[in-house]
């Protein structure tokens, strides 16, 4: 009967928690008690009495093979190790243990493994078929080889679609050039991008706008903490314009003043008249505030039907015209004869937290037939109208 190797003696909590994590999880792999997510968490270095316990972890890992292909396929399991150094010895043990263990998620944060590292991620992603997804925070990128070697990757992978890169770039490896390269590289396949803090900055490039006004499947792209400028959001606020598939963008935290967010705004919502709101980008959420793995919430990466959101803008300016009793003035040059459409429209308008997919109605929205009634102040023409037909 296999049992785990006694605990060496730790007088350090951190330690003490780390060994606790690693033989819980190695439990859990070999007696199948864990459910597909294998996590490993301590602010700990590196320290040769680990070793050993790697060694146990690495073994049920490679063990974990079998049972890993008999979870239920909507299963995302994870593989992730955070705030834990990694150096070579264990790289090299995982590496053997991964090799046939393919996990859809992988999680990689301050592990301060260098190079050797990044060859790590790197291999497992070219070697696993099944990554959907990964996260790579605080092991900077030490070559642009690897980045061009990340890229070849991506745009030959048949699953990824999600990459995260967190404070990666700098220095040596240029954070514009590292993001261009990735949407070139996964046009056609990578739904969700965040470089979060990688000291980004276009320096004038078009690159981002450009990408985003071709519409690509991208759905999400998170920025934030880097440094983007108000001609920055300018021109991707013109892009936008010709955007139908992203549902998600993050500036938040970077150098852009109000006039630029106002750009980027009115690109997602344009309240200057009914047509400018009906033209706005009706399927992208702006972001201004950061929020941690938004492209998880669902109460900010909300998948509404494009249509929806539509019909809740204008109504939505209905509404406040409503209130100013301003509406009239708006619709002078509407001729009467197309009152009745007009009617109609507003009801339909104002029904569109109705039907799946649709935004939640708004408490400050006003009844429809309050709008109704304020069209209707032109009375004297309508009916004179009415009375011709009657006529007729």
């Amino acid at each position: 009967k296999w049992e785990y190797p006694a605990d060496p003696p730790s007088d350090d909590d951190y330690e003490d928690l780390l060994v606790t994590q690693i033989k819980t999880e190695t439990l859990g792999m070999r007696y199948g008690t864990d459910n597909g997510e294998i996590k490993i968490a301590a602010n700990v270095l590196y320290d040769a009495d680990f070793l050993p316990h790697w060694n146990e972890f690495a073994e049920a890992l490679q063990e974990y093979q079998h049972a890993i292909r008999c979870l239920p396929a909507d299963t995302s399991s994870s593989f992730s190790v955070w705030n834990v150094e990694l150096p070579p010895a264990v790289l090299d043990l995982l590496s053997n243990a991964l090799e046939s263990t393919h996990f859809k998620r992988l999680y990689l944060d301050e592990n301060n493994f260098g190079q050797a590292g990044i060859q790590f991620l790197l291999s497992y992603m070219q070697n696993n078929p099944e990554l959907e997804a990964f996260y790579l925070s605080q092991n900077p990128f030490e070559s642009v080889d690897d980045v061009n070697r990340l890229c070849s990757i991506i745009k030959e992978h048949p699953s990824i679609s999600k990459i995260q890169i967190h404070r990666c770039c700098g220095d040596e490896v240029n954070g514009y050039d590292v993001l261009c390269s990735i949407m070139t590289a996964g046009e056609s396949k990578l739904k969700h991008i965040t470089l979060s803090r990688n000291a980004i900055s276009t320096g004038g490039g078009t690159f981002i706008s450009d990408f985003l006004e071709s519409n690509p499947i991208l759905e999400s792209l998170l920025l934030w903490l880097n440094n983007f400028v108000d001609d920055d959001a300018k021109s991707i606020a013109k892009a936008l314009k010709r955007n139908t598939n992203l549902k998600l963008l993050s500036l938040a935290d970077n150098e852009i003043t109000d006039t630029g967010w106002e750009m980027l705004h009115e690109a997602e919502f344009d309240p200057t008249s009914l047509n400018s709101a009906a033209d706005s980008n009706h399927t992208c959420h702006i972001l201004s505030q950061f929020e941690f793995n938004a492209d998880q919430n669902s109460k900010i990466y909300r998948c509404y039907h494009s249509g929806a959101v539509r019909q809740k803008k204008i109504y939505s300016l209905l509404s406040l015209r409503n209130r100013q009793c301003s509406n009239v003035q708006y619709f002078d040059d509407i001729p009467v004869e197309l009152l009745p459409d007009m009617l109609s429209s507003i009801q339909q308008y104002s029904e569109y937290h109705c039907g799946e997919n649709a935004p939640e109605q708004d408490d400050e929205d006003t009844n429809a037939l309050s709008v109704v009634y304020e069209v209707m102040r032109r009375w004297d023409e309508s009916f004179s109208v009415y009375e011709a037909l009657s006529n007729f």
